[in-house]
């Protein structure tokens, strides 16, 4: 009799056991699809608040008044230091105008017409002995100053830089870059100074840059 009731006992804790086992396990799969569930959305939510660099815009534009085709490409940036009276959404922009093509026997690729910032509000101008200019200073990548000086639009609302200019923002030099050769620029942070006014300072965060540099002449293939 006591035999009996020992393995009565016996039976009755191994089946309390394996319930409260399987209890434990099914909490343990609640939580497990609880971790996956909330895994799952931090996932999906990186590239949101990764992605802070833009993107080239690029768009197929005509001039038909000298019946000419030419690629425009555009990329917004940021004010660090914005101008007076400017709206609170305002954005200044690089904007580069280029032909398809292949020139100097293929090294290059398309050819660069014209590039320009647009600064939203007048800008300041020196005279010189070539006529007004728009000085500027720049940092690649958080390099050393550098400054240069550069044309205006006809409203002082935008400032021009060359070719030259232009591959040193795109690489860091103002040699067309060699394929297969070192990184290119990541940012641009760009300071000139408003008509009547102080500084602006201006921030531009470079995406892949392929595709602008393949359509105007910035990348030397060998």
């Amino acid at each position: 009799m006591v035999i009996v009731t020992h393995s009565a006992d016996y039976l009755i804790d191994t089946l309390y056991n394996l319930g409260k086992f399987k209890s434990q396990s099914e909490d343990v799969m609640k939580n497990s699809r609880k971790l996956a569930a909330i895994t799952l959305q931090a996932l999906i939510a990186l590239p949101i608040f990764g992605q802070q660099v833009g993107s080239w815009t690029k768009e197929e534009k005509t001039d038909a008044l000298r019946d000419t085709r030419y690629v425009q490409f555009m990329l917004e940036g940021q004010y660090l230091t914005p101008p007076r009276n400017v709206a609170p959404d305002a954005k200044p922009a690089i904007i580069v105008r280029c032909a398809s093509g292949s020139f100097t026997r293929g090294h290059l690729h398309g050819k660069f017409l014209n590039g320009y910032i647009y600064v939203g509000t007048v800008v300041n101008a020196q005279a010189t002995s070539s006529g007004t200019t728009i000085p500027v200073q720049f940092r690649l990548d958080g390099g050393k100053l550098q400054s240069a000086n550069w044309s205006h639009s006809t409203d002082y609302s935008s400032i021009f830089f060359q070719d030259i200019d232009f591959n040193t923002m795109l690489y860091g030099h103002f040699m067309p870059h060699k394929e297969n050769t070192s990184p290119p620029v990541k940012k641009i942070v760009i300071g000139t100074s408003e008509y009547l006014g102080g500084e602006i300072v201006m921030q531009f965060d470079l995406p892949d840059p392929t595709d602008i540099a393949e359509t105007c002449a910035a990348i030397w293939h060998k």
